[in-house]
């Protein structure tokens, strides 16, 4: 949780991705703007933090799911206050949790979802070859939000072809413009490629480059 609070709490996360085949043909050939590289924006609140660990509260002593993640930091969690799931996905889902937290450096790859169950419905999951987290849009907000962590590669779980995620760049929740570079990969230089206008619209990121 303490990991959690310091490297996505109350932040929203850009995921800058495209098809390889398709964005390496536009860097070869120079192209001012790179239309092969999409966006996708998603937000962390405290809230969001219970859905990770799979685990399962105890309503009498633990009123919501910020709660949870209140009495967590503050180290006054008691075993009485939750418990596992008997599918043992909760398990599952501890095993990957620090990892999947470390989104921002260990991110790989997005794609859509299609690996649904009866009790399980993500839209986009994005994450690597050992794990990989799910997300779906908020009603209330209309924000991408985490959902679900799955102890799972990647490529198993989504359509093809899969994107490769070439940028992760974050802000803070009430932050006009995305300005804080976490990842970039070693393909793209950000001073001499632009995005789509949506894209470019979103970021305050040059500058500091």
């Amino acid at each position: 949780v303490k990991l959690y609070h310091e490297n996505l709490e109350n932040q929203k996360l850009l995921f800058l991705y495209g098809i390889p085949s398709e964005v390496k043909k536009q860097i070869q050939k120079n192209d001012e703007v790179l239309t092969s590289i999409k966006g996708y924006e998603v937000a962390f609140h405290k809230g969001n933090f219970l859905h990770l660990t799979g685990v399962k509260i105890n309503n009498k002593n633990i009123k919501s799911s910020t709660h949870f993640y209140e009495k967590s930091m503050a180290n006054k969690l008691t075993e009485s206050d939750f418990s596992f799931s008997q599918d043992g996905s909760t398990v599952q889902k501890l095993d990957i949790l620090e990892n999947m937290i470390m989104i921002k450096k260990n991110i790989a790859m997005i794609g859509e979802f299609t690996d649904r169950g009866p009790k399980l419905y993500s839209e986009k999951v994005a994450g690597n070859i050992c794990a990989c987290m799910g997300f779906v849009k908020d009603k209330y907000t209309e924000l991408n939000v985490p959902n679900t962590l799955l102890k799972k590669d990647i490529r198993d779980v989504t359509s093809k072809p899969l994107a490769k995620v070439y940028a992760v760049i974050s802000k803070n929740y009430t932050d006009e413009k995305y300005c804080k570079l976490d990842k970039l990969d070693k393909e793209m230089t950000l001073k001499d490629v632009r995005f789509s206008e949506e894209i470019e619209r979103m970021l305050d990121i040059r500058e500091g480059l």
